[in-house]
Order: structure tokens, then sequence, then C-alpha cells
């Protein structure tokens, strides 16, 4: 019995145990260590030069990604009308989605300091009754969405920010004679920064509507030099431009909106100057309790951070960055 078990059994257990010993014991116990070893770039990166300076031909760059995504946007289309004679809605409309997302990268101004629709001759002349009747529906759209605090983060109402957004680039781009230009350049800014930042991470759609709004009615009931310099503030972390922004609101005591003009007061005390500024939370001056302040301890309000006027809007507190 012993010598077929050895032959059957026993022969490949020993020659596993050599093959064991041959290897040696530190792999049986040992924890894979999954650290890379070679953190060297390619060669071809290595050399790469970094700055724009060192790029040329920006304009026939751009040129050819547009023609590429413009042609593959048609091939999305035609294949979105073969699912949907085919019956497949459900691949229909990841074409229909994907075709949405190409159009608003086509959308980008790469080559321009302006937004797309920005042109010579768009400014707010007249009432136009489409324009007002399509500015009513996309206001009433984009109310939807911000009336409810961090609506926002909710696909749907995304899409509906979305929707809002086509109709007021429409009135800019048909109606460009249309005294509700301003506003919906306003709105298109708002929509970017509050709503769609993956489709703006960089903010710079959200400015680029905010400042031209501002250009086409200097007097915008809108409170577009304040987000604007909201975003410069917690945004970009640009404390120059943000100041400047910050005194324009307080020069034009914008829109009326009585909260704005005085976090824009505070702030720039605060950016000008943090560590003497008055605004911080004051700190008592004698460790001695019960001991009554003196009249120096009284804050100073002479800063103008409760700068008010006749006819303020409601006391809003400023939006959230």
């Amino acid at each position: 019995m012993h010598a077929p078990f050895f032959h059957r059994f026993g022969f490949p257990l020993f020659l596993f145990g050599l093959a064991v010993a041959a290897g040696g014991c530190e792999g049986i116990d040992r924890k894979h260590d999954y650290a890379v070893a070679d953190i060297t770039p390619p060669a071809e990166d290595e050399e790469r030069p970094r700055g724009s300076s060192h790029v040329a031909g920006f304009a026939d760059m751009v040129e050819q990604m547009m023609a590429t995504r413009q042609d593959f946007l048609t091939e999305v289309k035609s294949l979105q009308r073969a699912y949907l004679e085919a019956g497949d809605t459900v691949k229909a409309n990841w074409c229909r989605r994907l075709a949405w997302q190409l159009e608003q990268v086509l959308d980008y101004p790469f080559l321009s300091a302006a937004p797309v629709e920005h042109r010579v001759e768009v400014m707010p002349e007249q009432s136009i009754p489409a324009a007002d009747k399509m500015f009513t529906e996309a206001e009433a759209i984009y109310n939807q969405v911000s009336a409810i605090p961090l609506a926002g983060a909710l696909e749907h109402n995304k899409e509906k920010a979305r929707q809002a957004l086509g109709m007021f680039k429409t009135i800019l781009k048909d109606y460009p004679k249309s005294d509700k230009v301003d506003d919906c350049a306003f709105y298109c800014g708002e929509i970017y920064k509050e709503y769609l930042r993956e489709e703006d991470p960089d903010d710079e759609l959200s400015v680029r509507y905010y400042q031209w709004a501002t250009a086409l009615d200097p007097n915008t009931p809108h409170p577009a030099r304040f987000q604007c310099a909201v975003v410069y503030d917690f945004r970009r972390h640009d404390r120059a431009r943000a100041i400047e922004l910050y005194h324009q609101v307080l020069d034009s005591e914008e829109a009326g909106y009585a909260s704005n003009v005085r976090f824009s007061a505070t702030r720039i005390e605060q950016l000008t100057d943090e560590e003497s500024s008055h605004i911080r939370p004051d700190e008592p001056k004698s460790a001695v309790a019960g001991e009554p302040r003196s009249a120096d301890d009284t804050p100073d309000d002479s800063s103008g951070s409760t700068i008010r006027r006749t006819g303020d809007q409601d006391d809003e507190p400023p939006p959230s960055p």
C-alpha cells in the first residue's frame, strides 16, 4: 500500500518541495509591492516645451479640431436617426446626449476674448415681441431651478438650466437689438457659475458673460459686477482684479443690492490688509472678567461697510461663490 501511494502522491510532493527550496521561502508570505518603480516620463514628453509661447498656429489647430468635431457630430446624428428607425430608443438617446455635448464644446470661444454671440451689432435698443416671449419662457425655467437651494446639483435641474441657457443664447444670436440682450448675458453667466460648472471649470465663460452684461448696459439691474468679483475672489484667487470689481460695486451701488455693497466694502478691507482690518472679530482688550469695554473698543464703521441708499432692494445675503 505504501509504495503505490508514494509513487502516486509522494514523488510529486517531493518535487514541489525541491522547487520551493530552490526558489527560497521569501515569496511564500511576502506581501506584494505595488509601488511604481520607474516614474520617468516617456522620452517624447521629457523635452516638451511648456507655456503657450512655445505653441504656434492656434488658429489652425482650433479650425482643424472644429472641423473634426463637426464631422463626428454629423455621424452621431446620423447614428441617432438610424437607431430611431430601428426602434432602439435607448441608444438613440445616448446619441442625442452625445450630440448635445459636442455642440456645447463647439460653443467655446477659443479664439475670442468674448462669448460667441458677442457681435458688434448686439445692443439693447428696442422691445421685440418674439424675443420678449422667449425671454419670459427662459426666465421662468431658470426661476424653477434657482428657487430651490442646491437644486443645481440634480441632473434634472441641470437639464432645465441647459434649456434656459440655450434660449438665452438664441435671443443673443437671433435678436441682437432686443432690449433683453443684457439680461440674457447676465443669466448666461449665472447659469454657468451656479449650475453648469463642469462645463465651465475655469469660470471663463461665466466671467465673459458677466462682463458682457455690464458692457451692454452699464446700469444693468443685475449684480453682474458683484458676481464677477466673487468669481475672481473665491475661485480664481485674483486679489487685484477682485478688489477692482468690488470698488466698481461700491461706486455704482450696483442694482441697489445693499448686502452686496456692504460685502464688497468688507472684502476690500480684508483683501487690502487682512492682518489689521477691523472687520475681523473683536478681541477683548482686558482679561479682567466683567470689566467694561472702553470707547476705543467700539468697532469703527467709518469704512462705509454699511452703505445704504433709498430704495435698496431686499437685504439678501450675497450668493455663495
